[in-house]
């Protein structure tokens, strides 16, 4: 038998992942973050990747993910870029793509498994901004051709400021 504390607290997140699920909302399911100090005391640029929970539908399989880019301090940025990419262990002819168009790779017909890396794509800010992000999905297809616990998600923050003739960069993965 349950005690009342657990039933309230089974209560409670089925109640937060109802809500959630109705708002449209995605829980992540494993995230990564790493900073750097810019020299001068001029701020700290973060990289930021987010990917969720895998979701299956027929023979596919989807991830969600969010990537960023961030300048935390009060000089003035000439531009900002988040760069990101994915991977997997695949096997005949399946594919691995990010929901951008022509960012795709495919393994080759062997039944062998191949780690396979997406092309990199970037969303850059040169407005003024201090983050830079994206948030699609990764789709991997047909799924029985995936290697399991194999997807990988690697983003790379830069940022450029008008007072410093250097570009700074850090990356994260998950």
């Amino acid at each position: 038998m349950k005690s009342k504390g657990f039933r309230r607290f089974m209560s409670t997140g089925m109640i937060v992942l109802l809500c959630g699920s109705m708002m449209g909302t995605t829980s992540f399911a494993i995230s990564d973050s790493d900073s750097l100090r810019i020299p001068g005391g001029q701020g700290t640029l973060s990289s930021n990747v987010w990917r969720g929970w895998r979701s299956s539908s027929g023979n596919t399989y989807k991830w969600d993910y969010l990537v960023s880019a961030k300048y935390s301090g009060s000089e003035k940025v000439e531009r900002i870029r988040t760069t990101w990419r994915s991977s997997a262990d695949l096997r005949n002819s399946a594919s691995i793509s990010m929901g951008v168009s022509a960012d795709g790779a495919s393994a080759g017909a062997s039944s062998s498994w191949q780690s396979e890396r997406t092309k990199s794509k970037y969303w850059e800010n040169s407005n003024g901004a201090k983050t830079s992000s994206w948030r699609s999905n990764i789709v991997v297809s047909p799924s029985r051709n995936y290697r399991s616990g194999t997807i990988s998600t690697t983003n790379t923050a830069k940022v450029k400021l008008k007072s410093d003739r250097k570009t700074y960069e850090i990356s994260a993965s998950v």
